[in-house]
């Protein structure tokens, strides 16, 4: 049959990216170093991507979900860097793009009781592959709920402080770093960790330690960003934290990159 996509363009004008968005497909995510850790099936959203040169009138639509059905539904970040090649190879493309989001859900317990339950994060990826010399960017944000007490808050009163629930992001660039690693940096930089359950004796836990740990959102940026600079294999990094203020009807918000430091 004809293959009008085929057909070479007059117009000489390349496209840097055309492709399809927004694929939904299930997906089983590994994390880095964590094969014994329990997580559990999710839906991702897909979009891919490549780089059109000025001499073809367009690609062919129909190969990216076939690639995207051949590595599913088991994936890791090598696997996703192994996909983006797969397109260059089969798209002959010189660069392909894959950007890929999904709720990474897994198993946490509660810091006193033990009592387990399953807590989510959000995971973005954008990947791009370059087939001339062979070589992938991989940049992975984790969106980590933590809680913050305001330290002010707490200054200033006989008793109590305000305090709220935030969300602390990290983006890597080609990680190095597993995403429980994250999690581990972004509550130890909080006022408390959140879990999905607690019994009593687990709110009284996560209350004392967020009164006796009280941060700003600039406190959550900067502790963050100590750690990741001493991590090893960390070559750029973004920290973003934001606090859904209980006693504001708007957020705080603070932002940090390795050249910051």
């Amino acid at each position: 049959m004809q293959d009008t996509q085929g057909f070479p363009d007059q117009r000489m004008v390349k496209i840097a990216k055309v492709g399809i968005k927004d694929v939904c497909h299930p997906i089983f995510f590994s994390d880095i170093g964590q094969d014994n850790f329990v997580t559990f099936p999710t839906t991702a959203t897909f979009s891919f991507f490549v780089e059109l040169s000025s001499t073809k009138k367009g690609t062919h639509m129909s190969r990216f979900p076939t690639i995207l059905y051949e590595f599913a539904p088991n994936f890791n970040l090598k696997k996703f860097e192994e996909m983006a090649h797969a397109i260059n190879n089969k798209l002959e493309s010189q660069t392909s793009f894959i950007e890929t989001k999904f709720t990474y859900f897994y198993e946490k317990y509660a810091p006193v009781s033990k009592t387990k339950g399953i807590a989510d994060l959000q995971i973005q990826l954008k990947i791009k592959a370059n087939s001339i010399n062979n070589t992938t960017e991989t940049v992975m944000s984790i969106q980590i709920p933590v809680k913050s007490l305001c330290p002010c808050s707490k200054a200033i009163s006989e008793y109590g402080a305000h305090s709220q629930r935030s969300h602390m992001t990290i983006t890597l660039w080609n990680p190095k770093l597993s995403i429980q690693e994250c999690v581990a940096i972004a509550e130890s930089s909080a006022s408390s960790a959140i879990y999905p359950v607690l019994k009593r004796v687990d709110e009284k836990y996560v209350t004392e330690k967020a009164y006796n740990t009280p941060r700003f959102v600039e406190d959550l940026v900067r502790e963050a960003a100590i750690q990741l600079k001493e991590k090893s294999g960390i070559s750029k990094f973004e920290v973003s934290a934001e606090n859904f203020e209980s006693i504001h009807n708007h957020n705080a918000w603070a932002f940090v990159t390795s050249d910051d430091l």
